[in-house]
């Protein structure tokens, strides 16, 4: 009967994992590490070492095989492989208190079952422990090895019939502390995310006040155009008359300068970028053409990004510019075209010094009839 049992262990563990580590070919994971558990299993059954050895070289194998099925989120899949090897030793404890001593067979089969329910419950929770940061992972990692070594070290005595009270109460104490950890860490979760929900909120308020400020100046600037156009008209109503025609021309081209600085509508259907970067080009000093031919994504309203685009916009010296924003595939290229082009190399290194989340590189190239900053930015699939 220990095969069958073993077999059962097999299949737990690899359903487990499949569905906690996110497995992409998941039939050919499950087959080959079931396989390959029942064979280690088997092997240390037969040879009598079920405790610390096997449980260690279960550790090394199961996350050897994610590392290969998965080639990310390495410290994520430790966490739920630990946590595996952590329910196969939990689920052996009450059926090796109470039943073991009566029939082995039946609490083989008891820790069985009590090991498939546990791991089916916290498959419903695994979404709470999704995006954890890295320095939480370590901290939970080490408190659940720590909290299987003891028990590992409390079963084999209970087996071994050598136990006492004080043996039960570490186990019991043990998984107490475990319990109480992954709820304090799953808070904590919670707490940043709804940290980083008010901080959007914060920000989408932000730039609907923005949106607002910018409306209002662009009508007051428009009726001060109105106002300097009738006058401007009248001027060269007047010098037609005089049939200055040349002082008529200087002052019609003028006009159509002016009309080509105020016009700085951006519309690419990102509310959120379209405001702050009609916001940023009424600032600058010199003279900027926008061309974007971008999509309506989330990620050009993200906070990372704009702030890129307009501190590069502050960092640059030049007359005129001629700003491209556009997409390639999957990548987002940022573009700055100008005759005379220069950057501020310091206050380049402290915008890309930051912490982004996105991948990205940049260069620039000079030659004598203009110049070109270039960054590109690899887009997430949405």
């Amino acid at each position: 009967m220990s095969y069958i049992i073993n077999l059962l262990e097999a299949l737990i563990v690899s359903y487990g994992l499949v569905e906690l580590c996110n497995i992409d070919k998941k039939n050919l994971f499950f087959i080959l590490n079931t396989v390959i558990t029942f064979a280690v299993v088997q092997t240390f059954d037969c040879i009598d070492q079920n405790f610390m050895p096997l449980s260690l070289l279960c550790l090394i194998v199961w996350y050897g095989m994610t590392c290969v099925f998965v080639r990310k989120k390495y410290i994520y899949n430790l966490f739920f492989v630990i946590l595996i090897n952590l329910l196969c030793s939990i689920s052996a404890v009450v059926p090796i208190l109470f039943v073991y001593k009566y029939s082995i067979v039946i609490a083989g089969f008891s820790a069985k079952a009590i090991q498939f329910i546990m791991t089916y419950l916290f498959l419903k929770f695994k979404n709470k422990y999704n995006y954890l940061e890295d320095k939480y992972w370590f901290t939970i990692i080490i408190i659940l090895t720590l909290g299987e070594l003891i028990l590992s070290f409390q079963v084999e005595d209970i087996v071994n019939n050598t136990y006492t009270m004080r043996h039960i109460f570490t186990c019991l104490f043990i998984v107490i502390i475990m319990g109480i950890s992954l709820y304090f860490f799953q808070l904590i979760e919670e707490s940043n995310l709804e940290k980083e929900r008010i901080t959007k909120l914060y920000e989408k308020q932000k730039y609907q006040d923005l949106t607002y400020t910018f409306m209002k100046s662009a009508k007051d600037e428009l009726d001060r155009f109105e106002h300097r156009m009738i006058y401007k008209i009248r001027n060269i109503k007047l010098e037609i008359e005089k049939h200055d025609y040349d002082k008529a021309i200087e002052l019609i081209d003028n006009y159509r300068d002016e009309i080509h600085r105020i016009n700085r509508t951006v519309y690419t259907g990102n509310g959120v970028f379209d405001t702050s970067m009609m916001l940023k080009l009424k600032e600058l000093e010199y003279d900027v053409t926008p061309c974007f031919t971008i999509s309506s994504r989330e990620f050009y309203n993200n906070v990372q990004f704009m702030n890129l685009v307009l501190e590069l916009l502050d960092a640059i010296q030049v007359k005129s510019l001629s700003l491209i924003i556009k997409e390639e595939k999957n990548i987002c290229i940022v573009q700055c075209v100008g005759k005379g082009l220069s950057l501020c190399f310091d206050e380049i290194k402290l915008i890309f010094d930051k912490k982004i989340d996105f991948a990205y590189k940049y260069q620039m190239q000079e030659n004598d009839s203009i110049d070109l900053f270039t960054l590109k930015i690899r887009l997430e699939d949405e």
